[in-house]
């Protein structure tokens, strides 16, 4: 798994979304599951504290580990803010090593979503196996899709599939509109494109579109100058886009892009070949 983490922006999003959720089931969930085996209890990617700090609440002995420094730092505040000691490690899923074993492991929120390989899911197995106790459980959360999707959209296959990758027979054919939202700032410019001639190239139909929403600027000056107001939140492990760079490179790999600002820090992008319109 890379070195891709939850930073101060990702960490209080994902709080105040947590936040707007009744998380009652699943907690009572664990607490069944914690006492149909046996403690320690630890939870990989424990993140803010959303299952781990009720379960301290109700008495449980419980770990965790994250490799988030300000997801970790909000669990802390919220066991401080009501008097629980946190036992918090920050270590990554597939290589930690903890002074202690444990009864119960648990990962939620269909977190094996975050491995990109299938070796990273094997080396998270191991550092589990080797942290049970004799007879110990892991219980892991798949996250499927909600309801109300399926009902929505009832024909929707779902692929897994790696962007960088050769893709699966699934996706060999193509589509009237590519649409991708809040992923391709994980890569720099250079591979933006290479991913955007393949898309047009292979599984783009004709006159077909690609609609890319994400954090992006309209020039590079005015990504800059967002850069230096928002420094604390500013992840410089991802590439915003500004749309006039883009427009140049794109036209040169025979694209043709217009590009609108949705707010401050987001904007969506018009990807087609030229001529196709």
């Amino acid at each position: 798994m890379g070195t891709k983490e939850y930073r101060t922006l990702h960490a209080e999003w994902y709080e105040l979304a947590s936040a707007q959720i009744d998380h009652s089931k699943e907690i009572d969930f664990w607490v069944r599951s914690i006492e149909a085996s046996s403690e320690p209890v630890l939870e990989l990617g424990s993140g803010t504290g959303r299952v781990l700090v009720p379960l301290l609440e109700r008495g449980f002995d419980i770990a965790g580990i994250d490799t988030s420094k300000d997801m970790m730092a909000r669990c802390r505040a919220a066991c401080q803010a009501k008097g629980l000691k946190a036992e918090l490690y920050e270590q990554s899923m597939i290589e930690f090593d903890l002074p202690r074993k444990f009864g119960l492991v648990i990962l939620d929120s269909g977190g094996l979503g975050l491995f990109v390989s299938d070796q990273d899911i094997h080396s998270a197995f191991e550092r589990v196996m080797a942290h049970l106790k004799p007879g110990g459980l892991f219980i892991y959360e798949f996250q499927p899709a909600p309801a109300k999707a399926v009902e929505k959209l009832p024909q929707a296959a779902l692929v897994q599939a790696d962007l960088l990758s050769d893709w699966p027979t699934e996706l060999d054919h193509r589509f009237d509109r590519i649409v991708s939202s809040y992923v391709l700032h994980e890569f720099d410019l250079s591979t933006k494109m290479k991913l955007l001639q393949k898309l047009t190239g292979r599984h783009l139909a004709a006159k077909g579109r690609i609609v890319v929403g994400d954090i992006a600027f309209p020039t590079s000056a005015a990504r800059d100058q967002a850069r230096r107001k928002w420094a604390d939140l500013w992840d410089e492990e991802e590439y915003y886009w500004a749309a006039d760079e883009v427009a140049d490179i794109c036209e040169s790999a025979g694209l043709q892009v217009t590009y609108k600002q949705i707010s401050s820090c987001g904007g969506v992008f018009i990807v087609e070949p030229v001529g196709s319109g």
